[in-house]
């Protein structure tokens, strides 16, 4: 008999609503309870498309909730070039399992299942935080009820993440150091771009001013393209510190190569900031602009508590261990349900499965296979395109 999933997808769970949940207690303590750790950027959209294709950005394409354009911040908006048939339900349809996707806004909405026999049902509940956690843990409970016995419940939070108690500026930081030329009344028109060597925007994105790809770039691609990485990097980790504690602001910097794989790389931001818990990019930042100072106080969130960006897997079933606590990423949940379906891995897949979710004896008569086939892989004349757009950036001669 083949297994059945029922997946619960929580919007804007944070950990105080999680441990104020009898049900999701229940489930996580006769199953397992998964803390999934997000690739960088860890911005809503992305995390979204991180958690159902189960591949990072450089093979989807979304990167960030902004990208530069002309050196004007731009909002991302609808389905990434690469997603195309690379979604859990679109690989679980096409081969031949009945999988189905919806997404609620009201939780009491949901009161039965599909009245087909479903191999895999997924459903998103976007409340967010305006729901109190007592519906929640009933539509848990509920959800519990109506699945049949031998069905596997899998319960998913979106990732969360504190409101940041220092609010931090890129770009203030460049123009601090000499690496951005900006007028004394700084803003993103007094940018002196041809004298500018890098700028940033976003929740964490650094682009250099590359010439060939930015319309005022000074940046050669090659060796000086490389020796203004280096020194950013070690600017960012080594000499932004918080004024009021001269501790970093920053906890890591990686290379966009470092960070990505796939045929969207060359559209990934040149290097990626990953803040310290406590600190997160102002508004302003985000939208390739200047705040005056590179760290300041976020005064509506002072003196909360701060924590790393996660999402929970909280699921039980007769194939999941039982009282598992543990931490994995979050595109390994992909990967994880099509095991836990018999059904072999992408080998495009980023994510891998999450083995120790599972009873010994499962992984023993069902070790991890991998498949050759890639669904959403690119036809050439999408292959075509990007070459191109590659040479116009000048990545190829």
């Amino acid at each position: 008999m083949r297994n059945t999933a029922l997946v619960l997808w929580l919007e804007g769970l944070d950990p105080e609503q999680i441990a104020s949940m009898p049900a999701l207690r229940e489930v996580a303590h006769r199953g397992v309870d998964l803390r999934l750790v997000p690739l960088p950027l860890a911005e809503p959209t992305v995390c979204y498309y991180q958690t159902l294709p189960g591949m990072g950005a450089g093979k989807i394409g979304r990167f960030d909730s902004v990208y530069p354009e002309r050196y004007v911040a731009r909002d991302t908006i609808g389905r990434p070039q690469g997603i195309q048939g690379r979604l859990l339900p679109d690989v679980l349809g096409i081969r031949g399992l009945a999988a189905t996707f919806e997404e609620l806004t009201d939780p009491d909405a949901y009161t039965t299942l599909p009245e087909q026999t479903t191999d895999c049902a997924i459903v998103r509940v976007r409340a967010g935080t305006d729901t109190d956690s007592a519906t929640l843990d009933a539509l848990v409970r509920r959800c519990g009820e109506l699945a049949p016995p031998a069905t596997h419940l899998l319960i998913l939070t979106d990732v969360w993440r504190p409101a940041p108690t220092k609010l931090v500026n890129i770009n203030d930081f460049l123009a601090d150091i000499g690496l951005l030329e900006v007028g004394s009344r700084r803003s993103a028109e007094a940018i002196v771009w041809p004298e500018t060597l890098a700028y940033g925007l976003g929740t964490g994105q650094v682009w250099v001013n590359l010439r060939g790809r930015e319309p005022h770039g000074g940046v050669r691609s090659s060796q000086e393209y490389q020796e203004v990485r280096d020194a950013l990097v070690e600017q960012l980790t080594t000499q932004w510190l918080d004024p009021d504690t001269n501790e970093p602001v920053v906890e890591q910097v990686i290379k966009k190569e470092a960070a990505y794989t796939g045929d969207f790389l060359f559209s990934a931001p040149d290097l990626i900031v990953v803040f310290r818990p406590q600190y997160g990019a102002s508004p302003r930042a985000i939208g390739l602009e200047f705040d005056g100072v590179s760290v300041r106080t976020n005064d509506a969130y002072a003196g909360t508590s701060v924590g790393a960006p996660s999402a929970r897997l909280i699921a039980a079933g007769p194939v999941f261990a039982s009282g598992l606590t543990a931490t994995a990423s979050l595109i390994d949940f992909a990967p994880s349900v099509m095991h836990l379906l018999g059904q072999p891995i992408p080998q495009n897949v980023d994510g891998r499965v999450i083995t120790s979710m599972f009873s010994e004896s499962y992984c023993q008569q069902h070790p991890v296979a991998y498949d050759d086939t890639d669904p959403g892989a690119l036809s050439q004349e999408e292959e075509s395109l990007i070459v191109d757009r590659l040479r116009t950036l000048g990545y190829l001669g």
